[in-house]
């Protein structure tokens, strides 16, 4: 399942991510959650992925502090300060990362996450990419703080096999829609 729906994303045309990332971002901004938030965890995409680099830029305009995952290790993923999009460097499977010295925030102070993934389905399961990263970052977290975002294509009917360590998430947010689970 995991392979493909990582095909389904990567037969998409930048054009195409692009397009769909602009509706996505405004569909987050405008959400009440965002509007809300003053500490936010983005993520800063893959190709193909779900983009909010637009996003990012206008959170960092508004005052809000924006935060992005950074893996330090086989096992942990830390939540590291963004101050500009621009203020980045390459880290490992060739994800854009901020320049260290990295100011971090745990998990718990964030007030929205924005969470990626490779599959969702319509009652707030996930399927990540396998290493669990985001399922021991978000452990503690409250579910209301954890939004999905993901191109609608990455959408099931069905529900997504979970382990009972698999986080689920609050809400989904993408390029066509939005779902709230709690």
């Amino acid at each position: 399942m995991r392979l493909a729906f990582k095909a389904r994303r990567q037969a998409m045309s930048e054009a195409e991510c692009k397009e769909r990332a602009k509706s996505l971002c405004e569909r987050i901004m405008s959400s009440e959650v965002y509007q809300n938030a003053q500490t936010i965890m983005a993520y800063l995409a893959m190709p193909k992925e779900a983009n909010l680099d637009s996003l990012i830029e206008q959170a960092l305009a508004a005052g809000k502090k924006v935060y992005v995952p950074v893996c330090i290790s086989k096992t942990e993923m830390v939540a590291a300060e963004l101050i500009s999009l621009d203020a980045v460097s390459v880290g490992v499977l060739r994800i854009r990362i901020p320049q260290e010295p990295y100011n971090c925030i745990a998990p718990t102070d964030l007030d929205l996450i924005l969470v990626p993934g490779v599959a969702f389905d319509i009652a707030g399961g996930r399927m990540g990419m396998g290493a669990g990263y985001y399922d021991r970052f978000l452990a503690e977290v409250a579910t209301e703080r954890c939004v999905g975002v993901a191109w609608d294509i990455q959408v099931v009917s069905e529900s997504i096999p979970m382990d009972v360590h698999d986080k689920r998430l609050g809400a989904l947010i993408t390029d066509a829609r939005s779902l709230q689970f709690f």
